[in-house]
């Protein structure tokens, strides 16, 4: 062997000494064997430290068998010193008892050592480290997830936070901090199939797909997450490479068959939807918010909350196909100089305007606002028609003064309602407003808000009113 080959095998005996040293380190050893010592002498007492799935009715205590792989570090520190509320509001077995009861406090640094314990022995094989990636969770994946949560009753167990307010059934785990708790791989391999960690206690399997599943995650992800960062797909590699030429293409494929080959919603489909395809030749697209365009060519217009007759094409033409097409509506569509001119019949900013809204349940139409009409209450409406609502905001189509003549409004058919018209505000009672604002308007373009709060809508309501001459 030559002298290089001598030095390498010395450097690398050494390296492995070092790490053997460090591997059989005394303190290590004993932070091991104190951490395993309180395991032993009072969590074993409740928890299962190791074994399979089994009842709840069988148990005394959520298991720890995969600690080290279901809980954030920093959570199970705060959790261990007493700095965390319960986690099952009415006792973990709901079978005994309808409270929770108070769990043993340990020091930070027994605290510290018990995670290290759990991480190295308490893990679980199968969740796949970065199974969900927390980076790429959408603001929209958060507010679907939200709405997939309540639709796979979820809610009937599970508190989470909404508005500011905790809602949901007390008899399981307490999700409203969920973001904060969790592991996101654990939870999401937890989802697929709840009774592969505890089985025959009420643990519901749901039949979601796995889109569906990961907005969930992501929603859970975000509750008690006050700085949650949201990923943006507009600023990924995709648009950066975004193609004219390749969005024609995917337009006139796909797009063309309700819109129109050259964009004035007169595509073979169109003479059977109601309500009728957007009109995108009527559409400054260049000046609408990008966050919308790619959420409605994306998710669809049921996800926006407007046409389910809009297909959600993120799947079918992938994310390259997104960025393609929006680059080409962009640089195709500038929209008209009159947007109150909405062609054909249509009554763009006209003062009454016919209208086959479905009226609103009786329980909804004698609705009056709680709020006061206070300069604050308008106020806060306005900032939610001018900015904040979502999934867009309402001047986006009713216009910066409330008249119908929004950037959007020239592409719908019928147009947006004319709220400076007080004959036809004065006809409407608050509760169809509310109704309207929280479930959309079938057959028109009035996408649904369910997003918003009561009290927001409300806000908006006073606002609108506002502006009826």
């Amino acid at each position: 062997m030559n002298l290089e080959g001598t030095a390498r095998v010395i450097a690398a005996t050494t390296t492995l000494i070092a790490g053997l040293a460090l591997f059989q380190d005394p303190s290590f050893a004993s932070d091991q064997s104190r951490a395993k010592d309180l395991l032993q002498q009072t969590c074993v007492q409740c928890h299962r430290l190791d074994g399979t799935a089994d009842s709840r009715f069988n148990l005394r205590a959520p298991d720890l068998i995969w600690a080290g792989s279901k809980y954030q570090r920093s959570w199970l520190i705060r959790w261990l010193t007493g700095k965390e509320a319960p986690i099952y509001v009415k006792g973990y077995r709901w079978d005994l008892t309808d409270v929770s009861s108070k769990h043993p406090m340990v020091t930070e640094s027994e605290a510290n050592e018990i995670a290290d314990y759990f991480a190295e022995h308490n893990t679980d094989p199968r969740v796949a480290v970065g199974a969900f990636d927390l980076s790429k969770v959408t603001k929209f994946d958060v507010t679907f997830g939200g709405m997939a949560f309540k639709a796979h009753a979820c809610l009937g167990c599970h508190t989470i936070e909404e508005n500011g307010k905790v809602i949901g059934g007390p008899q399981s785990t307490a999700l409203q901090n969920a973001g904060q708790r969790y592991n996101m791989d654990w939870l999401y391999r937890f989802g697929q199939n709840p009774q592969d960690f505890i089985i025959h206690t009420g643990e519901f399997l749901a039949d979601a797909t796995d889109p569906q599943l990961r907005a969930v995650i992501g929603f859970l992800a975000a509750q008690g997450a006050k700085d949650f960062k949201y990923y943006e797909p507009w600023t990924s590699q995709e648009f950066a490479n975004a193609s004219v030429e390749r969005g024609k293409g995917l337009y006139k494929e796909y797009c063309a068959q309700c819109h129109g080959f050259t964009g004035k919603g007169d595509g073979p489909a169109a003479s059977g939807l109601e309500p009728k395809p957007a009109i995108h030749a009527n559409m400054p697209f260049e000046k609408l918010p990008i966050e919308y365009l790619y959420n409605v060519i994306n998710h669809g217009g049921l996800g926006v909350g407007k046409s389910p007759n809009m297909p959600y094409w993120g799947l079918t033409i992938g994310q390259q196909g997104v960025a393609d097409v929006i680059a080409y509506v962009k640089v195709t569509f500038k929209g008209i100089p009159d947007v109150a001119a909405t062609g054909g019949d249509a009554q763009g900013g006209a003062c009454v305007q016919p209208r086959k809204t479905a009226k609103a349940p009786e329980d909804f139409l004698t609705r009056t606002s709680p709020l006061p009409p206070s300069a604050s209450t308008i106020r806060a409406g306005k900032e939610l028609f001018l900015r904040t609502a979502q999934p867009a905001a309402c001047m986006m189509c009713h216009g910066e003064q409330g008249d119908g003549k929004g950037l959007m409004g020239a592409a719908l058919v019928p147009p947006p309602r004319n709220f400076t018209c007080g004959i036809m505000m004065r006809e409407i009672p608050d509760g169809q407003l509310f109704w309207i604002i929280k479930n959309g308007s079938m057959g028109t373009g009035m996408m649904a808000f369910s997003g918003l709060s009561d009290d927001q809508v409300w806000q908006l309501i006073h606002y609108v009113r506002s502006l009826a001459k």
